[in-house]
């Protein structure tokens, strides 16, 4: 059946076309863009354990990254969007793709700004399942609001932020919508360190009254900042409270979050996030979804409408010099649900990415990932994936690129075992090198101070 794509499509658009106009009414925007059109074949395009379908696949992708900053705008957003033709009819033709992308509106620069964030993707519609067409749909996560600030003295900041999120699921009746207020006071203790303390009221509710899934949320805590040469570090420490209309007593937890970078030297960085928090679904998305759009993959894990204890932790390292790059991560998540142990999940993720300008016209990326998903119900799977990309510059602007890749999954469900190959070859036409990922930390020794 084919899927009703337009309504996510509508929202996704809207969203990036208002970030998007907002970057490029400066003429100073930096844009970088990679547009594709190519063919692909797969030997097991359902990915099945057993009576395995072969697919052609023609698409058309696309793959941008703009940012702009001045005293009056600053705007970042990356997107990768394919609109994929199944040749032989196993599924209908579809567009899926990432977006994400944050502006920040000066009406008066650093006392009265108006802020916007979206978040574009694909969630699973069975978790349990391997990623096929029929088993993802879009989801977007939009937020806006303004930030007022008022100076007291050189040092002293009050700070009010309001928001309000929208959450829109294209086959789920998860949508949702909340406000949330934010008040914050802010101490600089020195040109590189700030200290504050904040408080934040959040109000969740859904469209399907059904649910009974609508929530207040209390967050107090402080937080230490500091920008050094080398090192950017951010720690959050607090108290949490979730008040659920559908419970008779309220939950409570430790608030925690870290957010470390440290520039080991010239050519490489690591990074550190870790924290406990209250979330939900789409607000989780939104945070993992954001980190990082290399590919066209789904993000993993079930999606509820209860709020769950999120904790979590990400490890990173990247290298770049002017011909060879590699980069290194791992994240962790463990998902606990208050009143219904039976939606606890935990998601484990490694990824390693290898690149070497092979000579002037010639670069190969080699990519490998570990997935795995421990349900408390039954359904707990491995993934492994291979992908190796060789891109020849036919020009400056033209490029021809072959691709293979190898995709296997280990699974308790049953028939939930396969592999599945894809190759593909397709031609580009690019302008500068598109970012996967917002820019997370900006040290001063890059910027020569």
């Amino acid at each position: 059946m084919t899927k009703n794509r337009t309504g996510m499509r509508a929202v996704a658009c809207a969203s990036a076309t208002l970030l998007a106009s907002a970057a490029t009414v400066v003429s100073a925007a930096n844009v970088a863009y990679d547009a594709s059109l190519g063919m692909g074949h797969s030997d097991n395009i359902r990915r099945t354990s057993t009576n395995e379908v072969d697919e052609n696949i023609a698409a058309a992708e696309l793959h941008f990254s703009l940012d702009q900053h001045s005293s009056r705008l600053q705007a970042d957003a990356i997107g990768n969007f394919s609109y994929a033709e199944y040749l032989e009819d196993t599924f209908d033709s579809e567009l899926l793709g990432n977006f994400a992308g944050n502006a920040r509106f000066g009406f008066v620069p650093q006392r009265v700004e108006w802020v916007v964030s979206d978040n574009f993707g694909q969630v699973l519609g069975d978790p349990f399942s391997p990623l096929t067409p029929d088993n993802r749909e879009n989801i977007n996560f939009f937020s806006t609001g303004p930030d007022l600030t008022a100076a007291f003295g050189s040092r002293t900041r009050l700070r009010f932020g309001a928001r309000y999120s929208l959450t829109n699921y294209e086959d789920r009746p998860l949508d949702s919508d909340s406000l949330s207020g934010e008040l914050s006071l802010l101490r600089q203790l020195s040109g590189a360190s700030t200290v504050s303390v904040h408080a934040r009221q959040q109000q969740v509710e859904y469209d399907q009254a059904a649910l009974n899934a609508d929530y207040d949320q209390f967050d107090a805590f402080g937080r230490y900042d500091i920008s050094g040469a080398r090192t950017d570090l951010s720690v959050d420490l607090g108290y949490t409270q979730i008040d659920r209309d559908a419970a008779v007593d309220t939950e409570d937890s430790l608030l925690f979050r870290l957010d470390a970078a440290r520039r080991l030297t010239a050519s490489s960085t690591a990074t550190l996030t870790a924290g406990r928090e209250f979330a939900n679904s789409g607000s989780a998305f939104s945070a993992d979804q954001a980190g990082n759009i290399i590919g066209l993959d789904a993000v993993p894990g079930r999606q509820t409408p209860q709020p769950f204890t999120n904790d979590y932790a990400t490890l990173g390292w990247r290298f770049a010099r002017n011909r060879t790059g590699v980069s290194v991560s791992a994240g962790w998540s463990n998902r606990v649900y208050e009143d219904a142990t039976a939606l606890e999940q935990t998601l484990t993720t490694v990824g390693v990415q290898f690149r070497r300008d092979l000579s002037s016209r010639s670069t190969l990326t080699l990519n490998g990932a570990y997935a795995s998903g421990d349900f408390e119900t039954q359904g707990d799977y491995e993934d492994i994936s291979a992908r190796a990309a060789l891109r020849w510059r036919l020009s400056s602007t033209l490029a021809l690129d072959a691709t293979v890749a190898h995709f296997r999954r280990s699974s308790d469900v049953p028939a939930g075992d396969y592999t599945e190959n894809q190759i593909w070859l397709s031609l580009a036409y690019t302008h500068g090198t598109p970012r996967t990922a917002l820019p997370m930390h900006d040290f001063q020794v890059d910027r020569g101070q």
